[in-house]
């Protein structure tokens, strides 16, 4: 119920940037986007704690300042001080705030949830998790159509019941508008 009440207040903040907005076309749309970075997973039991991280979005921007994004990450792979491995993956959304400094650049910031599973390989046991998701970063738009991204964000792993972890990605990026 948490669930669907968060979706549709965050589906609701989305609709009403879009009702005010009294123009700025260039700013409006669908795009989709690729990041690759660095993640960093900060639990106490892991020999292996950074690993390759990938992400793949679509999102639709409202307005100048305002975009949902969804989308899917593969977060790499961790090593446990006694052996063991778990691949760390899931999806998210998120509502995001644009701040443009001018025609070129702007600064974003991100707040929404995601579903992450850590698969732990010798075992087969994974442990599901939903949690906040945050991100901030800043944009160079190349072109009304290409953008490229730096960014930080921050995604909840492990087994709510067990053990719960952050996963912290470093990345770089491109938006393709369309």
């Amino acid at each position: 119920m948490k669930k669907t009440a968060s979706v549709l207040l965050l589906f609701s903040i989305a609709t009403s940037a879009f009702a005010a907005d009294k123009g700025f076309a260039a700013d409006k749309g669908f795009y989709i986007g690729a990041n690759v970075g660095q993640a960093r997973t900060n639990t106490y039991d892991l020999s292996s704690k950074t690993n390759i991280a990938a992400t793949g979005l679509v999102g639709y921007q409202f307005n100048k300042n305002v975009a949902v994004e969804a989308q899917y990450s593969h977060l790499g792979s961790i090593t446990a001080t006694g052996g063991g491995s778990a691949t760390i993956a899931g999806y998210g959304a998120a509502v995001v705030g644009i701040l443009p400094f001018n025609e070129q650049w702007s600064g974003y910031g991100k707040l929404g949830f995601d579903s992450m599973s850590l698969k732990i390989s010798d075992t087969g046991h994974t442990a599901n998790r939903i949690a906040a998701t945050w991100g901030i970063g800043g944009q160079y738009n190349v072109n009304q159509a290409l953008g490229i991204r730096l960014g930080y964000d921050s995604y909840g792993i492990g087994d709510s019941t067990t053990q719960t972890a952050t996963t912290i990605v470093v990345s770089a990026g491109v938006v393709y508008k369309f």
